[in-house]
């Protein structure tokens, strides 16, 4: 019994043995034509991603899982869809992220970063034709991999991150085994297990992406650390929009943004790098400041895209807002309280 973000092509698919490189790659996306700079790229991103989730689940496991005698193993997925799914229960995991939710990153984010003000890889803007999205048709006008630049290259690596720890929440949580005991959960509470999973992926990614190995994936300061959030999480949840038939289990990108958001305020707050405040409403405006900012390229940049019509959704942010408010917290807060307590990884 999984809990599934994105859409799955074959439930029944064996997991790989790792991740794919060259005519591997070619194999699992036979209709995208991947040969020379295209293959280099989508490798480098495969590559990457590994390497940052080989060292996220070493310090998961020390500093979590260990204790509590608990596993979480990951897999990739065959499928060329976006796609991460979780299973298993009693302190035994194990997580399937496939290959296509990293290239359909790293496509989204190529896509973006070409489109936005003064781009340096302004060139990349216009290399999708026939109506085809970034979603559907990967980098096809890439020459060279360095082309793509490392600003999108490490938005789409923080996408594929928030997807693993969502997954990772939905794990130590104890959302897993409220699935498998509870099969007929109501809309109300799988879109409570969402937010919960939001909320606490935003606060590990908060923690931990700052100590990655790799010098071009340490922010400078505080504020180029809350950009990555703030666009990461905005473009993963667009993603998830555009691509899942779950749609409807999903808040709206805006503010399944400013979930992520507040689990990061959380460790951010945790680890003394943010402000204080004399009162609620001073960090609520401190906070939409900074959402107003980050999401604002970002957002212009979709708007002028191949993946735009997906912001029409945007249109009803208000009234999902008041849904999440009145509705979403207060289940969240019932799951967290009551069955959720004898499932959840305690400290």
């Amino acid at each position: 019994m999984y809990l599934t973000d994105g859409e799955i092509s074959d439930s029944l698919a064996a997991p790989l043995n790792g991740y794919p490189q060259g005519e591997d790659i070619k194999l699992h996306f036979t209709t995208q034509g991947f040969s020379g700079a295209r293959l280099q790229l989508a490798e480098i991103m495969l590559r990457e991603l590994d390497q940052e989730l080989e060292f996220l689940d070493g310090g998961l496991y020390d500093n979590r899982l260990k204790n509590k005698n608990w596993i979480i193993e990951r897999q990739y997925h065959p499928s060329c869809n976006f796609l991460a799914r979780v299973g298993g229960k009693a302190g035994r995991y194990h997580i399937e992220l496939s290959i296509g939710a990293a290239l359909i990153a790293l496509s989204a984010s190529v896509e973006l970063c070409s489109l936005q003000e003064n781009s340096p890889t302004s060139e990349l803007a216009t290399q999708y034709s026939n109506g085809a999205t970034s979603i559907e048709s990967l980098f096809p006008g890439v020459t060279e991999p360095a082309q793509v630049g490392e600003e999108a290259l490490g938005l789409a690596l923080d996408v594929c991150l928030l997807l693993y720890l969502h997954e990772v929440a939905h794990a130590i949580l104890g959302h897993c085994d409220y699935n498998s005991y509870n099969r007929s959960a109501s809309s109300d509470e799988i879109r409570a297990l969402e937010f919960d999973a939001d909320f606490n992926a935003g606060a590990m990614f908060g923690l931990w992406v700052q100590t990655l190995p790799a010098d071009y994936r340490k922010s400078k300061d505080f504020e180029g650390f809350l950009k990555r959030l703030v666009r990461a999480s905005f473009l993963f949840s667009t993603i998830l929009k555009a691509v899942s038939g779950r749609s409807a289990n999903y808040h709206l990108p805006t503010n399944r943004m400013i979930a992520f958001l507040s689990g990061g305020a959380f460790a951010f707050d945790r680890t003394d790098k943010t402000p204080k405040f004399e009162s609620d409403d001073e960090g609520d405006s401190y906070w939409s400041e900074k959402v107003s900012i980050h999401t604002e390229s970002i957002k212009a940049a979709l708007e002028r895209s191949t993946l735009k019509e997906f912001l029409a959704n945007e249109r009803d942010v208000e009234n999902d807002f008041h849904e999440i408010f009145n509705v979403t917290h207060g289940v969240r807060d019932s799951l967290k309280d009551g069955p959720l307590m004898k499932f959840r990884l305690n400290e």
